[in-house]
């Protein structure tokens, strides 16, 4: 017994520290590794392109109507009856609504009676002057009462011509108490009813009509592609959606660039392609023009969605030897589809193009081939 005892008394360190190196080995395997490496993001990247060829640059931009009005009463009054609804054409002229004519009526009767006593009164004065002057050559009269009846003779002459001023005005008032088109158009909204008061200040909107046969497309494009767009270029494009095919007039080209989006304003005049439907064209859609020739000038050019946005600024990602770099780059899209950089990137950079979420500086990366 006491030999059992003994022989379990040596061994029991020896299990004991078994024991421990045994959990050792077994935490080790559960546990990461204090100096593993960090895992490697999957992306995709692409060298730069040099010239797109068979791609033609375009650029997007909204349509709009040149002549565009908001018309509004020029003179207050409840609406008495309304001539054009929402979606109407109107042609120049054509009445939108017309105001109660019974206010100005009453005061065109009473201008019109001033206008007669105040044309009595001048006759009176003008007979006065007559015999005053006869009796002041003869010296039958002083030349202060000849002065005195001369300067009342003026002033009845000032108040006709006041009375007549009174009188055009109102009958200029009642024919203004109908708003009429300022152009040939449709009515593309009129936000007033039978019943409603115009005010004229501030201007009561009455009703927005726009020109629809007098489109043009407002056009933002990349400051490497404008040069070539002159006045009087002539350009094709389509309506998105929908795809209308149209043509265009180039009529004027912004003489600054956008800070922002490096981008020049550039306008044109628009008209349905032939066999093409004008009603398909409308006022506030969007459309997409070919700007003509090829967009392989100087690149390089990448893809769109390699480009990150962050704020006015746009940067890449670049594969360097396994790892992620942010380069802060000037970019310019061309086509929907390709993004010309003018500075940032060289032509032998691995620029990603898929996994760009995520990155951060340095990330190591495993480039897909």
């Amino acid at each position: 017994m006491m030999l059992q005892t003994r022989r379990f008394l040596l061994l029991a360190p020896t299990l004991a520290a078994a024991t421990l190196l045994g959990c050792s080995r077994g935490d080790a395997a559960a546990l990461p590794s204090a100096t593993g490496e960090q895992t490697a993001l999957a992306v995709r990247a692409e060298r730069p392109r040099e010239r797109l060829e068979g791609e033609t640059a375009r650029a997007t931009g909204e349509l709009r109507a040149k002549l565009q009005a908001t018309v509004s009463a020029k003179v207050s009054g409840t609406v008495l009856r309304v001539r054009a609804q929402v979606g109407d054409r109107v042609r120049k002229g054509d009445p939108i609504v017309e105001l109660d004519p019974a206010t100005i009526a009453i005061q065109l009767d009473q201008a019109r009676a001033a206008r007669k006593m105040a044309l009595a009164v001048r006759d009176n004065a003008r007979a006065d002057l007559a015999r005053t002057e006869q009796l002041a050559q003869a010296d039958a009269t002083a030349p202060a009462v000849l002065d005195k009846v001369r300067a009342g003779a003026q002033q009845a002459e000032a108040s006709l011509e006041q009375a007549d001023a009174q009188v055009r005005l109102l009958e200029q008032n009642l024919r203004d108490l109908v708003v009429r088109a300022p152009f040939d158009g449709v009515v593309t909204a009129r936000p007033r009813n039978v019943g409603d008061y115009l005010v004229t200040m501030p201007p009561t909107p009455v009703a927005t009509v726009v020109g629809s046969d007098t489109l043009e497309v407002r056009l933002s494009v990349p400051e490497g592609l404008v040069d070539p767009l002159k006045p009087g270029a002539a350009l094709r494009g389509r309506s998105i959606p929908g795809g209308a095919p149209f043509e265009a007039r180039v009529t004027s080209v912004g003489a600054t660039v956008d800070p922002q989006t490096r981008s020049v304003e550039v306008l044109a005049d628009v008209r349905p392609a032939a066999g093409a439907s004008a009603g398909a064209l409308r006022s506030g859609g969007l459309a997409e023009v070919d700007l003509g020739g090829s967009s392989a000038a100087q690149g390089p050019f990448v893809p769109a969605q390699a480009v990150v946005r962050e704020g006015a600024r746009r940067f890449v990602w670049v594969a360097e030897g396994g790892v992620a770099r942010r380069r802060e780059v000037q970019a310019e899209p061309v086509t929907p589809q390709w993004t010309r950089v003018r500075a940032g990137v060289a032509a032998g950079d691995a620029v990603v193009v898929e996994g760009v979420t995520g990155l951060t500086d340095g990330a190591r990366v495993a480039v897909a081939q």
